[in-house]
């Protein structure tokens, strides 16, 4: 090799080593100016309403709506969304007499965004029973979409007194672990850097079409309510830190799904490209009490891509089920 050929591979390979330099270091600097609220900050700001408690010194926002002798109803959205992503569920059974309360798990929405190990399933549903106790809810219906479904699945295996009856919304029901990405969000440095891109605000209109079916119901007011939290402080780093927690803790919930015996409802997507409509009927074959309904032409949220007929399906099966001895108004 010619010494001008060497000396182009240097230059080359400088370039390369500065870029990912820059690359990996910039959001570090560029952090501070988009995580620019705090939680109670941001709650205010996008106009959350609902209030804050505190559990195991972690802030967690919550909303509690409906009159207060109304069944409880429990509302837990999926992983990169918060309590605004149930906004029309909300309006729909609080119209019913519903007490309807939706919070924001650790890491999102207006909740505290812990730096630890502590976003297992475990944890997050230890949080979830605090939220519970902290209003005086004895007993309650509970409804998760994906991963939220996961922890009111995990809820109802480790306090089936508290759980009325299971509404899981495409539920994130047999992943073993973390998914692939959260190999690199683990990396030293690396990781913090993947995480800030991967929360940029530009990525959600993607991500929305990547899981939904269609994008009809995808407003630029919708677009920016899910946007609003990547703008918390500690947004990014929560995300290496979930990618860091084990996945689901002491109880393993694929292992243990036999064990929810409350009156089931599955409401699947047909056109689910991240957990299968298949999945609903391998469930229907392991939980006693469950029931599916599929909705057609629906993806992954079908909360947003079809609201009435899966409010009409939710109404239903909450009225059917009326509360049972034991649960608190």
């Amino acid at each position: 090799m010619s010494s001008g050929a060497v000396s182009q591979l240097l230059v080359a390979l400088l370039v390369l080593f500065v870029a990912l330099d820059v690359v990996t270091v910039l959001p570090y600097v560029l952090v501070r100016w988009r995580e620019r609220f705090s939680p109670r900050d941001f709650a205010q700001q996008a106009g959350a309403g609902g209030d804050f408690m505190t559990i195991d010194h972690h802030e967690v926002h919550y909303v509690d709506e409906g009159p207060r002798d109304g069944i409880p109803v429990v509302l837990v959205h999926g992983f990169g969304a918060w309590s605004f992503a149930w906004r029309l569920q909300r309006i729909a059974l609080v119209n019913a007499g519903f007490r309807v309360i939706s919070f924001d798990e650790l890491g999102s929405g207006a909740s505290a965004r812990p730096h630890g190990p502590v976003y297992t399933t475990a944890y997050q549903a230890e949080i979830f029973l605090g939220i519970m106790d902290g209003l005086g809810v004895r007993a309650a219906h509970l409804v998760g979409h994906s991963y939220g479904g996961r922890l009111a699945m995990l809820v109802a295996i480790k306090a089936p007194a508290r759980v009325l009856t299971l509404t899981g919304i495409d539920p994130e029901a047999f992943s073993v672990g973390r998914p692939p990405m959260a190999f690199a969000l683990r990396l030293p440095v690396i990781g913090f850097a993947f995480a800030f891109y991967a929360t940029a605000p530009f990525l959600i209109r993607p991500f929305m079409k990547a899981v939904a079916k269609t994008l009809d119901w995808f407003s630029i007011e919708i677009e920016k309510g899910y946007q609003a939290p990547v703008f918390v402080r500690g947004t990014a780093m929560s995300q290496v830190w979930q990618a860091r927690s084990l996945k689901d803790g002491d109880i393993s919930v694929p292992e243990n799904l036999a064990r929810i015996t409350q009156p089931t409802l599955l409401i699947w997507g047909s056109a689910d490209a991240v957990f299968p409509a298949s999945d609903g009927e391998k469930l229907l074959a392991i939980l006693p009490t469950a029931q599916l309904h599929v909705i057609e032409g629906a993806g992954h949220v079908p909360y947003e891509e079809k609201p009435d007929e899966l409010n009409g399906v939710l109404l239903a099966f909450l009225s059917a089920h009326p509360r049972s001895i034991g649960a608190n108004a």
